[in-house]
């Protein structure tokens, strides 16, 4: 059996249309091609590309397919193809690869990733039935993603605590596609996490129905920030189920003057009890959506506020200031994609300082982000990996804020994402409120 699929940079790496459950997709066509033809239907499951064009060497033969949509199936003569994807409508080629399709063939082809970094991969359906044994199905696990990392899946029943369990597949790389397993078909928990840490939830839906006598693919693509995954069920010849994240990732950080103790909650429930300011908390799961936001400084409401949360996305709580000035909140989206170079990390600078100046961080005396203002984050940078960095942060009139030194240097590992936090609340033997670095590996 072939896999074609993986682009050039996925052979480097290796070698929303939301509902709160189980939203079915429609079935493609299943009428089968000519002698000699393969047959061959489009699923676009883009994290940025709502409708897309496929065009096989030169000619449109899909046109829309909208997210999460099976097309009906087009027959095609036994051949090598070129394959250019389009955004709907548009002339500019979003991806491009060759294909070859066998006669008498089906085939789905899968398009993955964003408009940045988009993959194809055409998977075949025709797996004999006859094999698999009375009351089993065969499932197998396909990591289209290149920004999660390393997947644990875990098919369990409801209640199973899985982190006693070993995982139905472990350590799924990026870009990679399991052969198929057999188990007795029925009705499973789905849950995915980090390869290793079964804390480390990514993913978890209560019921997928797995059919006897069927071949089925569970498909993992990457949610907006990188790290929490949607899952698609595509059955051999048949429908696709989009399963997509309804949670999403938030954190708070303090960063009130004179060692302020924050506390949060979310729509009733506690995000933070009381986080010491200059602190950064960790990540806990929360329904997305449009929730409440309640934060607390020293005991005292300082905002009550509806926020946005988008499914699949990471999100940083930031409280900055004093009550002589009056506090600060600023929700910050967190990109904690994995770098695509491999020799590179990933780096920004958030800005906790309320009053500051504009700050600007520098790696190895390099400015990578500068003028950011308090209560802020600046964009992304990409500096080469190295065990012995340089770090610095600045401000526009108090001049160096926070610097490494040579003999306590920082490591930026490649592929490793970081965050440099520039916080207040420490107060030095003066009662003075002295501004504090924090570097945050977050991946």
């Amino acid at each position: 059996m072939t896999f074609t699929s993986f682009s050039r940079r996925l052979a480097m790496l290796a070698s929303v249309a939301s509902f709160l459950g189980l939203a079915a997709c429609s079935i493609g066509g299943s009428s089968d091609s000519a002698s000699g033809q393969a047959n061959i239907r489009a699923l676009n499951l883009t994290s940025d590309t709502a409708s897309l064009d496929l065009y096989f060497n030169g000619t449109k033969d899909f046109s829309g397919a909208t997210s999460g949509v099976l097309t009906s199936n087009v027959a095609k003569d036994a051949a090598t193809y070129t394959i250019n994807v389009n955004s709907a409508g548009n002339t500019a080629t979003l991806f491009t690869g060759s294909y070859s399709l066998t006669e008498n063939k089906h085939y789905t082809a899968v398009v993955w990733g964003n408009q940045a970094s988009m993959h194809v991969s055409t998977l075949p359906e025709d797996e004999d039935t006859t094999l698999i044994a009375a009351g089993n199905t065969r499932v197998r696990m396909f990591n289209a993603t290149t920004e999660t990392g390393s997947l644990d899946v875990y098919l369990t029943a409801a209640a199973t605590d899985i982190s006693g369990s070993s995982p139905t597949q472990g350590a799924l790389t990026s870009g990679s596609l399991s052969g198929f397993r057999e188990i007795a078909a029925g009705t499973y928990r789905l849950r995915v996490t980090g390869a290793g840490d079964p804390y480390d939830l990514r993913l978890d839906i209560p019921a997928v129905t797995l059919a006897a006598t069927q071949y089925s693919t569970l498909m993992f693509t990457a949610g907006g920030s990188g790290v929490l995954v949607n899952g698609t069920l595509i059955v051999q010849q048949g429908s696709a189920t989009t399963m997509n994240n309804t949670q999403a990732r938030v954190r708070v950080v303090a960063s009130a003057d004179a060692g302020g103790i924050v506390a949060a909650s979310v729509a009733g429930s506690t995000l933070a009890g009381g986080l010491l300011s200059p602190s950064v908390g960790p990540y806990a799961l929360i329904t997305a959506g449009d929730v409440n936001v309640t934060l607390r400084v020293n005991g005292s409401e300082i905002s009550n506020a509806t926020r946005t949360l988008a499914a699949g996305n990471d999100y940083t709580l930031l409280t900055l200031g004093n009550a002589v000035a009056g506090f600060q909140v600023a929700l910050i989206t967190d990109d904690n994609r994995l770098p695509v170079n491999l020799t590179r990390a990933k780096l920004r600078l958030v800005n906790g300082l309320a009053g500051s100046d504009l700050l600007t961080l520098s790696v190895d005396y390099s400015p990578l982000a500068a003028d950011v203002p308090a209560g802020f984050a600046s964009l992304y940078a990409t500096p080469l990996a190295s065990t012995s960095s340089y770090v610095q942060v600045t401000s526009t009139t108090a001049g160096t804020l926070f610097q490494s030194t040579a003999l306590n240097p920082v490591s930026l590992a490649a592929q490793g994402v970081y965050t440099v936090f520039m916080l207040a609340g420490n107060v030095d033997g003066t009662g003075k409120t002295v501004p504090i670095g924090v570097i945050r590996r977050e991946r």
